[in-house]
């Protein structure tokens, strides 16, 4: 993955800024609200990134993929939607945050979900330039397109139906099931393509960009 280790140290330093956000407001103006944002939420969102990581190393050199890469795909795929969904957790500014303490609110939450944001988009963005490599940019632009359709699936199981990345394992037939659910019901498809639409247009800003600053060094 072209992930530079400046890049690293930057989004760990992001997410501990977070977590002084988090814990000054825990100190100073309540205690236990938006906890939810580091832990599990934030911790959940750097999977993906790390496992990523790990299946783009099994492909170092030209090597042809193994099942170690699928089995690290297939780890990356079912914690990918977590990434994303951190922007869900706006809503609770409605019922958790008071006249005084939006605006401080809205900047913890918005930092937490612009920085799930990027470590989804980091660690696709690796893969994607894999798939690239060995079977073009059309097939790449599919699989891009194929996991942000996913990950909407999955933010719409977490949020709305409560669902989590672990019950993958312990009860596949029921996400399955209520997946398939999901993408026939008008509602749902709303949610699903709106969350979609949002998470694939701020890809391709990102994409595009990560791409002409690669360029631009070779």
């Amino acid at each position: 993955m072209p992930l530079q280790k400046s890049a690293g140290w930057a989004l760990a330093a992001a997410t501990a800024a977070c977590a002084l956000l988090l814990g000054l407001r825990m100190l100073v103006l309540d205690h236990g609200t938006y906890r939810w944002l580091i832990w599990p939420n934030l911790a959940l969102a750097w999977i993906p990134l790390a496992a990523s990581w790990l299946a783009c190393r099994t492909l170092a050199g030209g090597r042809k993929p193994g099942a170690a890469t699928f089995a690290w795909a297939a780890v990356w795929l079912a914690f990918y939607p977590n990434a994303s969904y951190i922007a869900t957790d706006l809503i609770h500014l409605e019922w958790a945050s008071g006249k005084s303490t939006l605006y401080y609110d809205l900047s913890l939450n918005m930092l937490a979900a612009m920085l799930g944001w990027t470590l989804g988009a980091i660690s696709l963005w690796g893969l994607q330039l894999e798939v690239e490599r060995r079977l073009g940019k059309g097939t790449g632009a599919v699989f891009a397109g194929t996991a942000i359709a996913l990950g909407a699936i999955g933010v719409y199981l977490g949020r709305v139906l409560r669902w989590n990345s672990w019950d993958l394992v312990s009860r596949p037939h029921r996400i399955v099931r209520d997946a398939w659910t999901a993408v026939r019901d008008p509602e749902a498809l709303a949610f699903i393509g709106s969350f979609a639409l949002f998470t694939g247009a701020m890809y391709v800003v990102f994409y595009t960009l990560a791409n002409s600053r690669a360029k631009g060094k070779s």
